[in-house]
């Protein structure tokens, strides 16, 4: 016959230990699982993060692109003046020269501020904006002469 006596000790031990585990096995699934949404939350953190970043060097580039078309087309506008025999003959702000060198103008920028108010046929303060893309260059004209420049912006 077994002994009942050397089993009871063992089973008196286990059912504390059995009954221990059981009572702290929920707070251990809770403490893996706060942990595994404190980590769900820092990577998706992280992502809107990267995301972030990612979208505004976009926005830059996109400007920068946006300033260098405009600035090319200025320059475009500005070379094709001084080529023009219309602005050799009347001036670099003739309104002439001016519309024909506009029109052959490359990426068909959009001009800002011709203006002959008081009907001379000469653009009245020597400055052309051309826009692309949301960014902007100026074509600086003299009043005499072909000392056109070029300066990045709004005029």
């Amino acid at each position: 016959m077994p002994d009942v006596r050397s089993d009871r000790p063992l089973r008196r031990r286990v059912a504390p230990l059995a009954i221990a585990l059981l009572a702290f096995a929920p707070l251990a699934t809770a403490c893996s699982s706060d942990t595994k949404s404190d980590a769900k939350k820092t990577a998706e953190s992280l992502k809107e993060d990267a995301k972030g970043n990612a979208d505004a060097a976009g926005d830059a580039i996109s400007d920068k692109a946006g300033e260098a078309a405009a600035r090319a087309a200025a320059e475009d506008l500005r070379a094709r003046i001084k080529a023009n025999d219309t602005a050799n003959d009347e001036g670099a702000r003739s309104m002439s020269a001016l519309n024909e060198s506009i029109a052959d103008v490359a990426g068909d920028p959009e001009v800002v501020g011709l203006k002959d108010d008081d009907g001379d046929g000469l653009d009245d303060d020597g400055k052309v904006q051309l826009d692309v893309d949301g960014a902007s260059a100026c074509v600086i004209l003299p009043a005499s002469g072909e000392d056109t420049s070029v300066e990045g912006g709004s005029c």
